[in-house]
C-alpha cells in the first residue's frame, strides 16, 4: 500500500466532520486513531474524567496502548469489539482497513455499565499520580447505560468505520494508479531521453557529412543527392522531434521561445522540404505567398515552421497526384501586430466526414487500412493543434472525400521590420515573356508577376520568338525582358535567340532535383516552385538566397580575428576539434580541461564567448556557468554554449535555465557550430568576407575523397572499423583529422589508467563521465565500434548497471588499447624525433621564456623567432607537449598576445 497514513488517504476535516456527527447521533464519545494508537481528530463529547486521567504521563501512555490495543485486537477479529479500559470506562472500536492492512481506528464510548466502585476508582487514581477525589468526583459524572445501547453504539460504529474504509480503498486505488502513471510516464520519458541520444547522435553525423559535403566544389548531380540525404536525415529527425515533443506537451513541459526571424527564409525551407518528398509524385507544389508579407516578424518561428512541415507532409503523403497549394497570407493591425494566415490545400484522398475529429487524437491515422504504406506516427495534427493553442493560434481544416482537403491556421505575430518582404524596384521598366507547358505553372506565375506588378505576355502558338520580341521593343523600349522557359522547350533555335540578343535575361525553369547548368551568360537557372519570393529577386537582379536557410550555401562568410574564444572540456580530443573547427575563423582560442581551470582562465581576460562541455568530473559545465556568472565581474552576459552528446528534447531549456545561452550537440558539425559562433558573438568582432576571399576560399577547397586517396601510404587509413572519411567529413579538413588522431593515440595509456582507476575505486560517477569521454573522442575519429561500446558502459553508469560494467569494461579497453600500435607508426617520426631530442630542464625553460618575453616587449620577432627554434630543440613531458607547436604558430603569425598568453598557460604546467 505504499505506507499511506490514514490522513493521505482521508481528509482530516472529513474525519472530523464524520466523527462528531457519530458521537452526537449517539451520545456518546469518539476519536480517531492512527494504527499504533495516536491521536489523529479532536475528540469529540470527551469527558472531564478522561481530561483528568491524561493530566499524568502514565496516565496519557495507558490510555494510548488501550486505543493501540483496541485497534489491533478489532483489526485481528475482522469486526468492531467492545473492550473495558484499566480506568473501568466501556468502550468499543472498530479498525478502519486498506487492502488488508489497518490504517487506523474508530473508537467510541467512554461510558459506565454500572456503578464505578469508590475504592477500585482511587486506587487507579494513586497509580497514575492524580488527585483520588477529584478522579472519583468525575467518574460519578459519567452516565450509567444498558448494554443494549452500547451494543447498538457498537452497529453504528462499525457502519461508519466501513464508511471511512470505502473512502481510503478508493483514494489508495487512485494514489496507485497515479503512482502507476506517473512510474509510466518515467519510463517513457527515460526511453525517450535514451533513444534520442542513440538516434540522433549518428543522424547528427550523417547530417554533418552531407552539409559538409556541401561546402565542397562538388558537380551539381551530387550536391542535389547530398541535399536530399541531408533532407531525409532531418526527416528522420523530425519522427524522433515528434515523439519527443508530444511528451513535452502532455507533460506541459513545452516552451514557447519567440525570437526575431526572416519570414521568406521560414517558407524557403518548407518549400525545399516538401520538393524533396515529391520527387517521385506527380504532384505539383505551388507557393502562393503575399508579396506584402513582413519582412522580419517576432515569434517562435521554429515552432511555427515545424507545424507548416507537419501539415505539408501530411498533404505529400496524401496526395498521389494533382497539386499542393501553400496560401500565405498577413493581416496587419494596430500597434506593430498581425495575424500571420497560411493554408495547406491538396488534393489528395480527402477525410471522411465520421473521421474529422480522430485527427486530432494522439497516434491515430484514419482510414489506416487504405493508407497504410502511409508513414508516420500519427502524432502531428494533435502537436500542431497543441503548439497553435500555445501561441494562442488556431487550426481549422476542410475536406472533401476523395476530392482533397486544406488545413489552415492563424497565429498573432509581432512585426519587426513592416516593409514588404518582396518588392520589386521597377515593375513597370520589367516585361515577362513565359513559355510553359505546365498549366499550373503557367497561372501560378502569371498570378505572382501581377502581384509584383509585372506585366507578363504568353507566347501564342502561332507567332515566332523574335516576332513577339520585336513587338514588345518597339512598345517598351526601355523594359528589360525576362524570358521564363521550361528545360522541354529549350530548343536549339530559342537558345540561338537567347544568345543572339544578350540583353534579355533568359531564366530556365526545372524540376527540384533536375541537373541543369547556364550554358548561356545572360541565362539563370531556377528550380521550382517559382513563387513571388524568387521572382522578387529575379526581377530585382539579386542572387537567389534566403537569409537563415537550411539548405543555403555553408561556406564560412566571415571571420572574427579580434574574438577570443574559451574551450572548456575534460577531453583533450575534443578540446582539438573545437580548436580546428573555430581556426579558419581566425578566433583566437584558449583551452581550459576542467571546469575549475576555466575559472582561473576567467580572471585573466574576458572572453568573447565560451563553449562549456555539459560533463566533466568534480565541476560539471552547469556548475562552472553558474560560478562564472556569479564570481567574475563583466561575465553576466558573456555568451556560454554547452557542448553536449546527451542533447535529448528538452536540453535546451535545461540550459538556459542554468544560466547558458545555448547548445550544441556532439559531435560537433561544422554548420552549427559557424551558425552558433556568428549568432553569439558581439556584432563588432565579425568581419564578413568580400566577394574576392570567399572565392579565394573556394578554390583552396578540397574533395576529402582526394584528400584520403594522397595517403592511401598511411597503415591508419586502411584500418577496417575506422570510418575516415565520415570523420574527415565531420571535422572539415584533413589536417584537422590528424591532429584529432594524433592526440587521440598520445592519450590512449593515460586514458585507458584513469579508466581503470575509477573501475577499481567502484567510484562509477568518474567512471561514466569519463566513458562518456571516450565515447565522443572515438566517435570524431571514426572508431565507431569503440564508440559505441563506450556508449553502453555510460548507460550502464547512469542506470547503475554494474554487473554490465564489469562484464564490458575491459572489453572495451582492449578494443581501445588495440588502436595504439595500428596508429604507431603514422606518428612514429616524430616519436623518434623526440627520442633523439634531451628533456629540457626547468631553469633553461624559465631562461628562454625571459628571452622571448623581453623580446615580444619590444616586438622584436626576429628574436622570438630565434628563441622558439631553440625550444624545438628539446623534448618535453606530456603535459607540455603542444606548447611549442602553439607558441611558434603564434610567432609565425606575429600575434604578440596570443604568444603571451600560450606562455602564461605554459608556465602554469611546468
Amino acid at each position: 500500500m505504499n505506507n499511506y497514513k490514514i490522513t493521505d488517504l482521508i481528509e482530516l476535516n472529513i474525519l472530523q466532520e464524520i466523527q462528531d456527527a457519530f458521537s452526537n447521533l449517539v451520545g456518546m464519545a469518539a476519536l480517531i486513531t492512527d494504527a499504533d494508537g495516536n491521536l489523529i481528530t479532536k475528540p469529540s463529547n470527551f469527558n472531564d474524567f478522561c481530561a483528568c486521567t491524561q493530566k499524568s504521563d502514565i496516565g496519557c501512555t495507558k490510555c494510548t496502548e488501550c486505543h493501540k490495543e483496541s485497534a489491533k485486537t478489532s483489526y485481528e477479529k475482522g469486526v468492531s469489539i467492545s473492550n473495558v479500559c484499566f480506568a473501568g470506562l466501556s468502550g468499543y472500536a472498530a479498525p478502519i482497513i486498506v487492502n488488508n492492512e489497518i490504517i487506523g481506528c474508530f473508537h467510541g464510548g467512554q461510558v459506565l455499565t454500572k456503578e464505578p466502585d469508590e475504592e477500585e476508582v482511587r486506587k487507579i487514581a494513586n497509580e497514575i499520580g492524580v488527585n483520588p477525589d477529584e478522579y472519583f468526583k468525575e467518574i460519578k459524572k459519567i452516565k450509567v447505560v444498558d448494554k443494549q445501547q452500547v451494543d447498538m453504539a457498537i452497529q453504528f460504529l462499525e457502519t461508519f468505520s466501513k464508511i471511512f474504509s470505502d473512502i481510503a480503498e478508493g483514494k489508495n486505488k487512485t494514489l496507485l494508479a497515479s503512482e502507476e502513471i506517473a512510474r509510466a510516464a518515467k519510463m517513457k520519458t527515460d526511453f525517450l531521453a535514451n533513444m534520442s541520444h542513440e538516434i540522433r547522435t549518428p543522424m547528427n553525423a550523417v547530417i554533418g557529412m552531407a552539409e559538409m559535403a556541401l561546402r565542397e566544389d562538388i558537380p551539381n548531380t551530387a550536391r542535389d543527392y547530398i541535399i536530399q540525404i541531408k533532407s531525409s536525415g532531418r526527416a528522420l529527425l523530425a519522427i524522433i522531434n515528434d515523439i519527443l515533443d508530444f511528451s513535452k506537451i502532455e507533460s506541459g513541459k513545452m516552451d514557447i521561445i519567440p525570437i526575431e526571424y526572416d519570414s521568406m527564409s521560414m517558407f524557403n525551407d518548407v518549400s525545399n522540404i516538401a520538393m524533396t518528398r515529391l520527387v517521385d509524385k506527380d504532384v505539383e507544389l505551388d507557393l502562393d505567398i503575399t508579396p506584402d508579407l513582413p519582412a522580419m516578424l517576432f515569434g517562435d518561428n521554429i515552432r511555427i515552421r515545424q507545424i507548416l512541415i507537419n501539415l505539408t507532409n501530411n498533404a505529400v503523403k496524401f496526395t498521389k497526384t494533382g497539386s499542393i497549394k501553400i496560401i500565405v497570407d498577413f493581416e496587419r493591425q494596430e500597434n506593430s501586430m498581425g495575424i500571420l494566415k497560411v493554408a495547406v490545400k491538396d488534393t489528395g484522398i480527402g477525410i471522411k466526414k465520421e473521421d474529422m475529429q480522430k485527427i486530432f487524437e494522439s497516434f491515430q491515422q484514419v482510414d489506416s487500412t487504405r493508407n497504410r504504406e502511409v508513414e508516420g506516427t500519427g502524432l502531428g495534427l494533435a502537436i500542431c493543434q497543441n503548439l497553435l493553442k500555445l501561441m494562442n493560434g488556431s487550426l481549422h481544416v476542410e475536406s472533401e472525400y476523395e476530392k482533397g482537403s486544406c488545413f489552415s491556421f492563424e497565429i498573432p505575430q509581432i512585426i519587426v521590420d513592416a516593409d514588404a518582404a518582396m518588392v520589386v524596384k521597377e515593375p513597370k521598366k520589367s516585361i515577362a515573356i513565359s513559355m510553359f507547358s505546365n498549366k499550373l505553372l503557367a497561372e501560378s506565375f502569371a498570378r505572382d508577376s501581377a502581384k509584383l506588378g509585372v506585366k507578363v505576355v504568353n507566347l501564342p502558338k502561332d507567332m515566332d520568338l523574335d516576332e513577339l520580341y520585336t513587338a514588345i521593343k518597339n512598345k517598351n523600349i526601355d523594359a528589360t525582358l525576362f524570358f521564363f522557359i521550361e528545360k522541354e522547350k529549350l530548343t536549339f533555335k530559342r537558345k540561338k535567340f537567347i544568345r543572339e540578343h544578350p540583353e534579355i535575361i533568359a531564366v530556365l525553369v526545372t524540376d527540384f532535383i533536375a541537373e541543369a547548368r547556364p550554358s548561356l551568360s545572360n541565362m539563370l537557372i531556377v528550380k521550382k516552385p517559382l513563387s513571388a519570393m524568387n521572382l522578387s529577386m529575379i526581377y530585382n537582379r539579386e542572387k537567389i538566397s534566403f537569409a537563415g536557410s537550411h539548405n543555403e550555401d555553408d561556406d564560412i562568410d566571415y571571420t572574427a580575428p579580434e574574438a577570443w574564444a574559451l574551450i572548456v572540456d575534460d577531453n583533450a580530443v575534443n578540446l582539438t576539434v573545437a580548436e580546428g573547427l573555430l581556426e579558419p575563423l581566425k578566433i583566437k582560442t584558449a583551452t581550459a580541461n576542467s571546469g575549475k581551470e576555466a575559472l582561473k582562465k576567467t580572471l585573466e581576460r574576458r572572453y568573447d564567448l565560451i563553449f562549456m562541455d555539459h560533463m566533466m568530473p568534480e565541476m560539471d559545465g552547469i556548475e562552472a556557468t553558474q560560478k562564472i556568472r556569479e564570481l567574475r565581474e563583466g561575465y553576466k552576459d558573456v555568451p556560454i554554449i554547452a557542448l553536449t552528446a546527451n542533447a535529448v528534447g528538452n536540453a535546451r531549456e535545461m540550459f538556459l535555465e542554468a544560466g547558458l545561452n545555448d547548445f550544441i550537440a556532439k559531435p560537433i558539425e561544422v554548420r552549427t557550430l559557424l551558425t552558433k559562433v556568428k549568432q553569439w558573438l558581439p556584432k563588432d568582432k565579425i568581419v564578413m568576407m568580400s566577394e574576392e576571399e570567399r572565392k579565394e576560399r573556394l578554390e583552396e577547397r578540397r574533395d576529402p575523397e582526394e584528400l584520403i586517396e594522397e595517403n592511401t601510404e598511411k597503415e591508419t587509413l586502411e584500418i577496417d572499423d575506422l570510418d575516415i572519411e565520415g570523420a574527415i567529413r565531420l571535422l572539415g579538413s584533413e589536417k584537422l583529422f590528424w591532429s584529432v588522431l594524433k592526440e587521440y593515440y598520445r592519450v590512449i595509456k593515460s586514458k585507458t589508467e584513469t579508466i581503470r582507476k575509477y573501475y577499481a575505486e567502484e567510484d562509477w560517477p568518474a567512471y561514466t563521465i569519463e566513458v562518456h569521454a571516450l565515447k565522443s573522442s572515438s566517435k570524431q575519429i571514426g572508431a565507431l565500434e569503440l564508440s559505441a561500446m563506450a556508449l553502453d558502459l555510460e548507460m550502464a553508469g547512469k542506470e547503475n548497471r554494474i554487473d554490465f560494467i564489469k562484464a564490458n569494461t575491459e572489453k572495451a579497453l582492449e578494443k581501445y588499447l588495440s588502436y595504439e600500435p595500428i596508429f604507431a607508426p603514422y606518428f612514429e617520426e616524430a616519436k623518434e624525433d623526440a627520442g633523439n631530442k634531451p628533456p629540457i630542464s626547468k631553469d633553461v625553460l624559465i631562461d628562454l621564456f625571459t628571452k622571448i618575453k623581453e623580446a615580444l616587449d619590444d616586438l622584436d620577432m626576429d628574436t622570438a623567432e630565434g628563441v622558439c627554434n631553440e625550444l624545438d630543440k628539446y623534448s618535453y613531458p606530456d603535459n607540455q607537449n603542444g606548447y611549442p607547436k602553439k607558441l611558434k604558430s603564434a610567432c609565425d603569425d606575429i600575434d604578440v598576445d596570443q604568444c603571451l598568453e600560450i606562455i602564461s598557460d605554459w608556465e602554469k604546467v611546468i
